[in-house]
């Protein structure tokens, strides 16, 4: 036999859905009484009838049911829903009222739920997962029962839990077998919920029929009428197949935080509570009077960590008091050990500061803790001699605080001004490196692209500082590409008057002999009284552009003096 079908034989030896538990999942979800005024027919979704009464029924609630106001859905998630305004007559629920006339295909109707039914049956207590929906379009009776779907099966057992699942979704097959059949030892249990969150559900569902539970034997660790199973009662359930005692025990004694974590987090406090004990001295390693004086406190299962971490030196009635004044015990003793202090001698130490007038009175140990580890830090960068207790451990902290800060703050800025003294030397020498290997590519630059025509001229940047100013003056993008026109990575190139050759004018980028862009003040993006965008420099220029760029293909040949060599323009005949 397959996994898969030891699953399917395992969910088929659940107890079905009884009658009563039909009922309760239905009375989950939101009670309407339909009604078609122009027949005198009427269907309610809570007791399931559907009549045809007449709009002159002897019963005041037929005739109230037929006069009573639509009401609407709401149109968004902000609206409010519609309240109940009368009560069902057949079963005096308190149901919406809707004409079908105006619900149309009433898909808006249709409404969703989890449910987790229990019931004790041949000797186990099963935990049925059902995905529920109700449905009103014109394929569903609006009277009808709702639609259930089996999605998780859970049989607990003293010693044993069990569970199959598939998903809500499709019509897939159970999993395998999943078994909880020892005690939690390390992470979480393996039995969980079958449902997965979601925006609508979240990750909770009703359950049904808890009063089964009084049936078993787990029935001890039910002692209160509020969640006391924290929206994970599967795992709250299989916590009481293995520790019924101890939880019942925890419960009686107020201590749910301890039992919370043990069913949601799998976290079992084994350095305080012995779950192998069911004797409530011994469950916590403590004798009769120190169990009356720990039940004499708030419970806090942190005041027994801290007296089994400090080996039992100091009483419980002190450690509770510490852990009411909001003691941090992981924080407090990793600084207790780096500083080779005794926890306790520390803890008692930053209790004399608190409620001290400096830093508005610390008002708890985490804040004290935290003003004296600031000191140590800054008293170990300015070379205390923190091997001394009186230094470790000063008698006016905030002064010593104040102080100590003060100076470290003043080695701080030396250091902050020394690096950076250091970074602009550095700096100016990699600018000074950038400009000397530049000034070589500048003079290869003007060399291929510079050019003088009709008043006009194009030459190279003298700096990368000089593409950043092009920039910023034609409030254009080039002043990003500066560092890689330096670097050789493209080239950038100023178009200008030649009467004005360092007034930013037209900006040109070109790959080897190739003009890639052209652009001026905002790249042309501005509204001008002949149109919309100001005329592209390429066609206003062209002449110009491409008497340069056919120079630039034919190896930019000059004469002796340096000046481009041009062909001769032909004379006009005469």
């Amino acid at each position: 036999m397959t996994e898969q079908e030891k699953a399917e034989k395992f969910a088929k030896m659940a107890p079905p859905l009884r009658e009563g538990e039909l009922e309760a999942i239905n009375a989950l979800f939101p009670t309407y009484l339909f009604r078609r005024r122009k027949t005198g027919e009427v269907w309610t979704t809570c007791c399931h009838e559907h009549i045809t009464a007449g709009m002159n029924s002897g019963y005041w609630d037929m005739r109230r049911a037929m006069w009573e106001p639509h009401q609407r859905e709401p149109t968004n998630h902000w609206n409010e829903a519609p309240k109940p305004s009368m009560n069902c007559p057949f079963c005096g629920k308190p149901v919406i009222v809707k004409e079908l006339r105006y619900t149309g295909r009433r898909e808006k109707l249709s409404s969703y739920r989890r449910a987790v039914v229990l019931q004790w049956y041949k000797g186990a207590l099963w935990a049925r997962a059902y995905d529920c929906s109700k449905h009103y379009t014109a394929d569903y009776d609006l009277a009808g029962e709702p639609v259930c779907k089996l999605v998780g099966v859970y049989r607990f057992r003293p010693g044993l839990a069990e569970e199959t699942a598939r998903a809500w979704y499709g019509n897939y097959p159970f999993r395998s077998i999943v078994t909880q059949d020892g005690p939690l030892t390390r992470g979480k249990w393996k039995i969980h919920s079958p449902f997965a969150a979601n925006a609508y559900y979240g990750i909770g569902y009703d359950v049904i029929g808890l009063d089964e539970v009084l049936e078993s034997p787990m029935r001890y660790c039910f002692q209160k009428d509020d969640d006391m199973f924290y929206g994970r009662l599967l795992e709250f359930l299989t916590a009481c197949c293995f520790y019924p005692r101890q939880i019942e025990m925890l419960l009686k004694a107020g201590m749910d935080d301890v039992v919370r974590d043990l069913v949601k987090r799998g976290v079992k406090h084994a350095a305080v509570i012995d779950w192998n004990n069911e004797n409530p001295a011994k469950v916590f390693g403590l004798n009769r009077q120190e169990l009356k004086t720990f039940l004499g406190t708030n419970r806090n299962i942190e005041i027994l960590e801290l007296h089994k971490r400090l080996k039992g030196r100091v009483a419980i009635q002190v450690c509770a008091e510490w852990m009411g004044m909001g003691l941090d015990i992981r924080k407090t003793f990793q600084a207790a050990k780096k500083w080779g202090l005794a926890p306790e001698r520390l803890i008692r130490y930053l209790v004399g500061n608190v409620g001290c007038a400096r830093y508005g009175g610390l008002p708890g140990l985490r804040e004290a803790l935290r003003i004296w580890e600031d000191y140590v830090t800054a008293a170990e960068a300015t070379g205390y001699p923190l091997h001394r207790e009186n230094v470790l451990l000063p008698k006016e902290l905030g002064a010593a605080h104040d102080e100590a800060t003060k100076k470290h703050n003043a080695i701080l800025q030396r250091q902050i001004a020394q690096a950076e003294q250091q970074w602009r030397q550095a700096e100016q020498e990699r600018l000074a490196a950038a400009n000397a290997a530049y000034a070589e590519r500048r003079e290869k630059l003007d060399q291929k692209y510079g050019f003088e025509m009709d008043g006009l001229l194009i030459r190279a940047p003298i700096s990368g500082a000089e593409v950043l100013d092009e920039g910023r003056v034609l409030k254009h993008c080039v002043g990003g590409y500066a560092d890689r026109h330096v670097q050789g990575k493209t080239t950038i190139l100023f178009m200008r008057r030649a009467a004005k050759p360092n007034e930013p004018w037209l900006t040109i980028e070109m790959n080897e002999n190739r003009l890639v862009q052209i652009h001026g003040y905002r790249n042309e993006g501005i509204h001008t009284m002949e149109g919309r965008f100001a005329p592209d420099p390429r066609e206003v220029y062209r002449e110009f552009l491409d008497t340069w760029l056919d120079w630039l293909k034919k190896g930019s040949k000059r004469d002796k003096q340096g000046r481009p060599k041009l062909p001769r323009k032909k004379k006009a005949a005469a």
